[in-house]
């Protein structure tokens, strides 16, 4: 007894699947740039670390490496207390910095930014039925 290929598993005999096939075997084979090198830190004379003339004191977040330790950069560089310490989605510091100790941060080599701290604003978000 001779059994028929399935047509909606055989790639020959199905014309809309052949494609779709097709354009995952391509993607499979395209490569893709390591993720590690999106997430590497800035080299010390990048933006990240260009503030304004005028900024010289006031309240920073430091955004730290992945695998920093905001407490041991802390004190590394003088800073005695934050307002904020993150550990969790990205690692860092909010703290009001002087200008020694922003220097000493910015120099850091686990230090990828510092900036001017600053309030997010969202989007109002609509009410509409639950997904």
């Amino acid at each position: 007894m001779r059994v028929s290929p399935n047509p909606v598993l055989s790639p020959v005999l199905n014309p809309v699947l052949s494609p779709v096939l097709a354009a995952v075997a391509v993607l499979l084979l395209v490569p893709v740039p390591a993720a590690s090198a999106a997430f590497a830190a800035p080299a010390p004379d990048t933006a990240s670390y260009r503030l304004a003339e005028s900024v010289s004191v006031g309240r920073f977040m430091v955004t730290l490496a992945p695998d920093a330790d905001p407490y041991a950069v802390m004190q590394e560089t003088g800073v005695a207390a934050a307002h904020f310490v993150y550990r969790s989605a990205v690692r860092g510091f909010v703290a009001d910095l002087d200008e020694r100790q922003l220097a000493a941060v910015g120099a850091h080599p686990a230090v990828t930014a510092v900036e001017p701290d600053g309030t997010a604003v969202g989007l109002p978000v609509e009410d509409g039925p639950a997904v």
